[in-house]
């Protein structure tokens, strides 16, 4: 099943002002669909400078680290923050340091929360519904967010902190977690186009958490 691209909407005066520029064009898509796509595992790469960062949620009770070697397939390309606790029903993700929203994957469904999802397991590439955010010399994915839970849109400016979503079970997930990639990508991010590897990936843990 192909994805369905999302314009967003624009006040008439901007349009006028920019009336050259189609709705459908890259930088204004949503990708939102149910497909179930496939790409590649990420490589491992070196470590990048250390920057003061966020932990991207508010809590979790535990961590699954990141697991790999320079120059080989990620074995785990990310950090999982695992929230089990069924008292707490909202778990907010944040942005883990200033940056430009270029990715938005929508429309994965999930069984529930708190169980193995079984619901387009890989839809999203796996990752589920999730969010890719640009900064200076990088890129940060935050991953299996719940259904219909994004709070941001392609080409918004986001603040360290800033709510973007909620932790959720969506994708190639067995409870709830979010999944947290650094990444570095020397293209352009197809905000139209199905889920994107990074060109590699490093141990977010690397960049001062």
């Amino acid at each position: 099943m192909g994805g369905e691209t999302r314009p967003f909407f624009m006040p008439l005066n901007f349009l006028l002002l920019f009336s050259s520029l189609s709705l459908f064009s890259d930088s204004l898509c949503e990708y939102h669909s149910i497909e179930e796509e496939i790409s590649e595992v990420q490589t491992v790469g070196k470590d990048l400078p250390e920057i003061k960062s966020l932990v991207p949620v508010t809590s979790y009770e535990e961590r699954l680290e990141f697991e790999g070697s320079p120059g080989e397939p990620a074995y785990h390309e990310g950090i999982d923050y695992i929230h089990e606790n069924q008292a707490i029903i909202d778990i907010p993700v944040l942005s883990a340091f200033d940056g430009e929203v270029v990715y938005v994957r929508s429309g994965c469904p999930e069984t529930g929360q708190f169980e193995r999802n079984e619901a387009q397991r890989e839809c999203g590439a796996g990752w589920g519904n999730h969010i890719v955010i640009k900064h200076e010399n990088f890129f940060t994915r935050y991953a299996h967010l719940r259904a219909n839970s994004i709070a941001v849109g392609i080409g918004e400016k986001v603040k360290s902190a800033d709510l973007i979503g909620l932790m959720g079970n969506s994708g190639r997930s067995n409870k709830r977690h979010l999944h947290f990639e650094v990444g570095v990508y020397n293209g352009d991010f197809k905000s139209c186009k199905p889920s994107q590897s990074f060109d590699y990936v490093v141990d977010p843990l690397k960049l001062g958490f």
